[in-house]
């Protein structure tokens, strides 16, 4: 059990900059490879919708960030972790900057956006929504920096609805997860927390209906994987 005070910002930030340099290999490891095809359905979502301007929140290392970038979107990334955004920002390099400006990157909590109103046509938060520390905050904020009818996109992880893939997927991510994550990073607390975070997560429609209490509207949730991972779109008013 991961105590309620240890999920602060500055806790959080400490502890994914401490992961930050085997963050990408731990994730498509304990993945199977899984993150990579739940992140390219999400940015064709995303890119289906029209958005030009783009903000994504928790943006980590930013993968999302960059493949967002890459089907012809303004993106700028968002993240309390200094050394998570140094990565991140380093992957700049790998891009074709003759095509456009690079991906901007800005370390802020997602309570307190630094944006002006209205200023884009989506935002995402890609397994990271868990982690705020004021939720509803956030997606205040969040309805704050997006546009009129602009487009909120979230994945989060949820718990399988077959009895037995649920049964299979608990003990990997209650046992397999924090024992791997912890050989491979050095920190013990980083995948223990995991698991519980994930399990303290709302279910898909308890989700919703905080998205409605925060102004947004026309939920669609995408289940993938045998709903290992959702992914809500909404818009606001």
């Amino acid at each position: 059990m991961v105590p309620l005070q240890e999920r602060s910002e500055p806790v959080i930030s400490s502890m994914f900059n401490s992961i930050s340099k085997r963050y990408d290999l731990l994730n498509h490891l304990l993945s199977f490879g899984f993150d990579t095809l739940w992140r390219k359905r999400m940015v064709r979502m995303v890119r289906e919708r029209g958005a030009k301007e783009v903000l994504d929140i928790a943006c980590g290392t930013g993968d999302l960030t960059i493949a967002l970038w890459k089907e012809g979107m303004h993106v700028t990334g968002v993240d309390i972790a200094e050394k998570m955004v140094e990565i991140a920002r380093g992957k700049n390099s790998g891009l074709d900057l003759s095509i456009r400006e690079a991906p901007e990157y800005i370390i802020s909590s997602a309570s307190s956006l630094p944006f002006e109103q209205a200023s884009f046509d989506a935002v995402t938060i890609s397994f990271g929504i868990r982690n705020f520390e004021e939720r509803e905050k956030a997606l205040g904020e969040v309805k704050r920096v997006l546009k009129p009818s602009g487009l909120l996109a979230v994945m989060e992880f949820s718990a399988p609805e077959n009895r037995v893939w649920n049964r299979i997927f608990g003990f990997y991510f209650k046992k397999i997860l924090p024992y791997t994550g912890r050989i491979i990073s050095g920190n013990s607390f980083a995948y223990s927390y995991l698991p519980e975070s994930v399990s303290k997560f709302p279910k898909p429609e308890e989700f919703c209906r905080e998205l409605k209490k925060s102004g947004f509207y026309d939920l669609t949730i995408r289940s993938m994987t045998g709903n290992i991972a959702v992914i809500y779109l909404s818009s606001c008013n």
